[in-house]
């Protein structure tokens, strides 16, 4: 009743509530709307999957006869099959079936293998099937004399059994000439197994979640060659009533509703696939819309509780809302403001009061607006990135209007800092605080730099800074190896970090700074040779880029190949690190090839060794070449080789599993007990297990499918909720309880993890606590 009394005393407050109805009545309306739009958007998403899932299938069968081609061709040219395709000798032909034999028995897909040999007027066939020869040598007779012309390479559906309602195999022709029986006679036949197909549609089916669908492909006849386990629906006549509608469409790829028997259906097809063949997929349409009608009572009921909530919650913020504006209005009247003055409402009344204050808050605003290094930052990014555009009126005249430290003549040098481990800094980082650390390095680096020299720092937002150095007489790179050095140990005693720095060589006009700027991104990616914190200049670097070779010695990879063979890791890591300073006389591009070629290598040796083995050691290829390209020194991509090559030892000495296990279980025991440490991180467990954090982060995944860090902050934040629901403590002293250290990043976080803001989260928990 207070509530009320006070809403209609109180114009402002008023409008405050109406403004929060507004919402209301907007909510509503976009729920209604939201509805409506939900049958015709579900019907079009429905649409694009059935087209996506029957271009998928077609691909495939095609992507099947390709295989089978491939196979059939390659056996009738083989040189080894001449004695059954056109031998005379019967002993020779006989002598080849063995092989055959194998080939069926090794194909998952070939029901048998039949050989034509006219010569001595016989069929050759593979004896590993369930049929007798001479039916199966009928059949293709059979079909041969009844055909004038018989397909060639292209699936054929075969009846082998004689009954005509059925076929058992899709055979599959291959001779030479325009026809069987031209030039020599000889053909050869696959015989396909028809599961083979249906398995891949099966397979598709399930994978799009599409099991009560009824997926079939048809001939041009209208005769079903492949279904799916499905049964079509009964007495409907596909070939009268489902391909004449689809032939009269005249599309090759759509959809249309049908109905049978009192039901409908979401008909979709594909024609003029492979032989002519349709794809077709009948979906319940009821069973389709379910979801919409489901829709309509949900939102409903969401609807309904959310535009109760928001009233509730509308009425009590707009009280919270209008206390500050009622405490200034009291205190405008007590300081003498006249009532016969006064406006119609209370903002009003405090803007007339406070102009004057406004219009001095603005004249700050634009003298803070002046002082943005916006255009500044344009000026310099433009001189670095294409500074040979650039006139020298232009330059001199950006120089003095946006006051670049940079001299119009003299020497200079560009050079590039790029920060160390920056994938592990940027995945304990806040986005915000990155900006500001690149922010801090530039201003460390310019103060100390324009002891000597002018300077300027921009932040290329590519994971680096160029720092553009000048001098108006001669400059010397060791003077600037000194100044960088004090900057690289002022960063890692106030940020604990490292960087490192590309120098270029020095020159003479502002126009080459882009020149040199391409040759700094060139030469940082020596940094895999001569470590982190490096000082890279060009005649550091100048005999490898000098380097052409990229030659392995064969001693080498056989040294390399003999040692993973025998399990000696001392001879492995011999070779590895013989095989590391050969890479390092190599230019940075085949650096990476050699590299790269040891896993091949690696991988090759593994696959002999794994060829007649029970139980194969595998290695993942792939993600030892990520790894390996994550990397950024020499010794860190040692340390990857020689985990890979550990890990090869370990799974042949041992079930790796069972230790990878423990060693996730180990490490989730500890984040359980050391949550709340705020240095917690994957190096800190890697050092209490006394393992490479590579490594053990490697295990953490794949036993676990998330990382180490997302396993820790998934552990904080769970229990930061039961802080939140339990717990009468700030935020603030939640999160640093639960091991958090920067506010910003634990609020990103946990609406991330949980769709809302920690306080958003406590108030929705009391108001379910009390409901």
């Amino acid at each position: 009743m207070r509530v009320l009394q006070s809403l209609r005393s109180r114009k402002y407050l008023q409008r405050i509530v109406l403004s929060f109805m507004l919402v209301v009545v907007i909510l509503v309306v976009t729920s209604v709307v939201q509805y409506f739009n939900a049958q015709s958007k579900v019907i079009s998403m429905q649409n694009d999957a059935d087209r996506k899932l029957l271009t998928q299938i077609n691909y495939n069968i095609e992507n099947m006869n390709g295989i089978v081609k491939d196979l059939a061709i390659s056996l009738f040219n083989e040189d080894d099959m001449i004695a059954l395709k056109s031998g005379t000798d019967f002993e020779q032909s006989i002598l080849k079936l063995d092989k055959l034999n194998r080939l069926v028995a090794t194909s998952p897909y070939l029901h048998s293998i039949v050989f034509y040999n006219s010569k001595q007027g016989r069929y050759y066939s593979s004896l590993n099937h369930d049929l007798d020869n001479n039916q199966l040598y009928a059949a293709i007779s059979h079909y041969v004399a009844s055909h004038e012309t018989v397909p060639k390479l292209q699936l054929i559906p075969m009846e082998l059994d004689g009954k005509e309602d059925s076929f058992d195999v899709f055979s599959f022709f291959v001779y030479d000439g325009p026809s069987v029986n031209s030039v020599s006679g000889n053909f050869l036949v696959l015989n396909i197994k028809p599961t083979w197909m249906l398995h891949n549609l099966e397979a598709l089916n399930a994978l799009a979640e599409r099991e009560n669908d009824v997926i079939f492909v048809t001939d041009s006849e209208g005769k079903v060659l492949i279904s799916n386990d499905r049964m079509l629906p009964k007495q409907m006549d596909i070939k009268n009533s489902l391909l004449q509608r689809i032939t009269s469409s005249g599309k090759m790829l759509d959809n249309f509703t049908y109905s049978h028997e009192d039901k409908k259906y979401k008909v979709t097809y594909l024609t003029r696939g492979l032989n002519d063949w349709q794809i077709i997929s009948l979906q319940d349409y009821d069973r389709m819309m379910s979801n919409v009608r489901q829709l309509k009572w949900t939102a409903a009921a969401v609807t309904f509780s959310v535009v109760l909530m928001t009233v509730l919650i509308s009425i009590y913020f707009s009280i919270r809302l209008y206390r500050p504006v009622g405490h200034l209005l009291t205190l405008i009247r007590r300081d003498g403001f006249q009532e016969t003055n006064q406006p119609r409402d209370e903002l009003s009344v405090i803007a007339s009061s406070y102009s004057e204050i406004m219009d001095k808050l603005k004249d700050l605003e634009k003298d803070q607006a002046v002082q943005i290094n916006i255009a500044k930052v344009y000026q310099l990014r433009s001189l670095i990135t294409a500074s040979q555009s650039i006139s020298e009126q232009e330059f001199l005249q950006s120089r003095e209007q946006y006051d670049i430290d940079i001299e119009p003549q003299g020497s200079l040098v560009v050079a590039l800092v790029r920060i160390d481990n920056l994938r592990d800094v940027s995945s304990r980082t806040a986005d915000t605080a990155m900006s500001l650390l690149y922010f801090a390095i530039s201003n460390i680096g310019q103060e100390l730099l324009r002891r000597r020299y002018s300077c300027e720092a921009a932040d290329m937002k590519s994971d680096h800074l160029v720092f553009v150095i000048s001098t108006s007489g001669g400059m010397e790179l060791d003077g600037l190896h000194e100044v960088f050095r004090d900057m690289q140990g002022t960063v890692r005693n106030y940020y604990h970090i490292t960087f490192s720095v590309t120098l270029s060589s020095v020159f003479d006009s502002y126009r080459d700074i882009t020149a040199h700027y391409s040759q700094d991104l060139r030469h940082a990616n020596y940094r895999m040779i001569v470590g982190k914190q490096a000082i890279i200049d060009p005649d550091r670097v100048k005999n490898n880029e000098e380097c052409g070779q990229f030659h392995i010695p064969q001693e080498l990879e056989r040294q390399l190949t003999d040692g993973i063979k025998s399990g000696d890791r001392e001879s492995i890591n011999d070779v590895v690190l013989k095989w590391m300073e050969l890479v390092r006389t190599f230019s940075f591009e085949n650096m990476f090839s050699a590299l790269l070629h040891m896993v091949v290598t690696l991988n090759n040796t593994l696959s002999e060794m794994n060829h007649n083995k029970l139980n194969p050691v595998s290695v993942n290829l792939q993600a030892i070449n990520q790894r390996i390209l994550e990397m950024e020194t020499l010794e860190e991509i040692h340390e990857v080789l020689m985990d890979a090559i550990g890990e090869v030892f370990d799974k042949r000495q041992s079930g790796r599993d069972e230790k990878s296990r423990l060693i996730a279980d180990t490490i989730k025991e500890i984040v359980e007990k050391h949550y709340s440490d705020p240095d917690l991180n994957v190096q800190k467990i890697a050092d209490m297990l006394r393992m490479s954090h590579t490594y053990l982060g490697q295990v953490f995944k794949e036993q676990e499918g998330a990382t180490v860090v997302d396993y820790i902050n998934r552990t904080r934040l769970a229990q930061a909720k039961i802080y939140l629901e339990y717990q009468d403590l700030t935020v603030t002293e939640i999160m640093e309880k639960v091991g958090f250290g920067n506010e910003s990043y634990f609020y990103r976080l946990f609406k991330r993890q949980y769709g809302t803001t920690p306080k958003e989260y406590r108030l929705k928990s009391a108001i379910n606590r009390n409901s």
